[in-house]
């Protein structure tokens, strides 16, 4: 604790790829096609070795924000691909920068899956928003496109710190002639879906708010982190189903930084849940123009963005295991400054 974004920013952090036999038996992209891609932001120094937190604390109270894109650990990222269908598996590995994805061209994204796995069906996006910590699946087919063609994933600008311009994140190079004809499937899983109205506390959600107190420490419901202690709000029961509620409302900011309001990626370890609901009455409406058609809500999660002023409610079910696990925000400057708490799951 207190290291993890120093850690993570030095390069520990990757990929679990995980199958299964629904995803097999529906005909995505395997092998050679099927690509993960890392997205991270670094600073270099005059040494040209990586640069971290060397502006004073106000970019720790904001989060890290480098000012070069690395994918699979390079800058300026050139993939070359065959003239067919590729899986681009998408994780957000930046401490706390958000991203805006977009085809250069204009292009629809086709997202097939998030977090915990595929969604039921593909999803046409003009552009996919995404947190640190999250990820999406996407579908690309470059079978109409010519030998040395390129295409371009870029970065839309929008209106929160660190989207105030467009850049470039990874181009793809068509340089190789391929006999695979896979089309996009119409149906990729089966999702049974939890209900709000089983839920145990359907009547009285876990309210969680994300604020800053403390003399500039971001918290959660006013505590930080505090190893392996747990108040009444984190104890949950074995089995049951939950609706939690994170609450990012303007008025929060307290302390030397009162009325500051960042985007919060809230992670919840050890299940995948629903998010139900999101609440915008406190949300300026221009942030919420720059980000609403690029969020994906459907499937399975684990990170949540919530932006300043929205109220974001989960649908979370406790099963396999006791024990102690971890909810917090998933910009690692503000979980090593305290934003990380406990929750237990008893018998």
């Amino acid at each position: 604790h207190g290291r993890t974004g120093e850690q993570v920013y030095r390069g520990l952090a990757g990929l679990f790829i995980i199958h299964d036999g629904e995803e097999k038996g529906i005909g995505l992209p395997t092998d050679q096609f099927d690509l993960p891609v890392i997205i991270q932001d670094r600073s270099f120094d005059n040494e040209n070795q990586f640069s971290y937190l060397d502006n004073g604390m106000m970019e720790q109270v904001t989060g890290f924000l480098g000012d070069q894109i690395l994918v699979n650990g390079s800058v300026d990222r050139n993939i070359s691909a065959g003239n067919c269908a590729y899986r681009l598996r998408i994780l957000n590995g930046s401490n706390s920068r958000i991203y805006k994805l977009a085809w250069e061209d204009g292009a629809s994204l086709t997202v097939i899956g998030t977090d915990g796995g595929l969604l039921e069906k593909p999803k046409q996006l003009n552009y996919v928003v995404l947190a640190p910590a999250q990820r999406v699946d996407l579908w690309v087919d470059f079978s109409s496109m010519k030998m040395g063609e390129l295409k371009r994933l870029i970065n839309l600008p929008y209106n929160a710190l660190g989207g105030e311009t467009a850049f470039s994140i990874l181009t793809v190079n068509v340089s190789k002639e391929v006999d695979n004809s896979e089309k996009l499937p119409d149906k990729l899983s089966t999702i049974v879906w939890h209900k709000s109205e089983n839920a145990a506390n359907h009547n009285s959600p876990r309210s969680f708010k994300l604020q800053m107190a403390r003399g500039m420490n971001w918290t959660l419901n006013g505590r930080l982190f505090d190893k392996e202690k747990v108040v009444d709000n984190e104890v949950v029961k074995l089995g049951d189903l939950e609706i939690w509620e994170f609450e990012n409302s303007p008025s929060s900011g307290m302390g030397m930084m009162g009325g500051l309001n960042l985007p919060h990626p809230m992670h919840v370890h050890g299940l995948q849940f629903q998010v139900i609901q999101r609440d915008h009455t406190f949300l300026a409406p221009d942030l919420w123009e720059s980000f609403k058609d690029g969020i994906i809500d459907e499937g399975w999660h684990d990170t949540v963005l919530v932006l300043p002023g929205e109220k974001v409610s989960i649908l979370l079910r406790f099963q396999d295991y006791t024990g102690l696990y971890l909810y917090h925000c998933h910009n690692l400057e503000h979980e090593d400054m305290g934003m990380m708490r406990n929750y237990l799951v008893n018998a």
